[in-house]
């Protein structure tokens, strides 16, 4: 059967990762060919958060499905965000999300142009 240009997300083996959540690379050069983006879900389990990282060469977008979180993007400020709200973190700025809410923080993901580790 010839693979398609799309993947389920129920599909695909998370990475568990500390503080508690997990990460699911869907769409990227290894999985579909994608060029100049990946992109993949997030699941924080409450009280847990993706802690402070950046990215020195890659832009991300997040979209938020379901959850609260604080988000926090160094030099710029904090910010309670919800559902169906879309988040930028520009090249070089550390940033985090924290889950504030009662329930899992799920969202989705996208770097531009993809992680190293994507492409592998």
């Amino acid at each position: 059967m010839k693979k398609g240009p799309f993947v389920v997300a129920a599909e695909v083996e998370g990475e568990y990762r500390t503080p508690p959540r997990v990460s699911k690379l869907l769409l990227s050069p290894k999985s579909v060919g994608t060029k100049a983006v990946s992109m993949g879900l997030n699941v924080t389990e409450v009280g847990s958060m993706i802690p402070d990282h950046v990215h020195e060469d890659s832009e991300e977008v997040m979209f938020i499905i379901s959850g609260r979180a604080k988000l926090v993007i160094e030099g710029e400020g904090e910010w309670e965000v919800g559902p169906e709200t879309a988040i930028y973190s520009p090249i070089g700025k550390k940033h985090r999300l924290e889950n504030i809410g009662d329930e899992p923080l799920k969202l989705v993901w996208v770097y531009s142009p993809p992680l190293p580790q994507h492409c592998k």
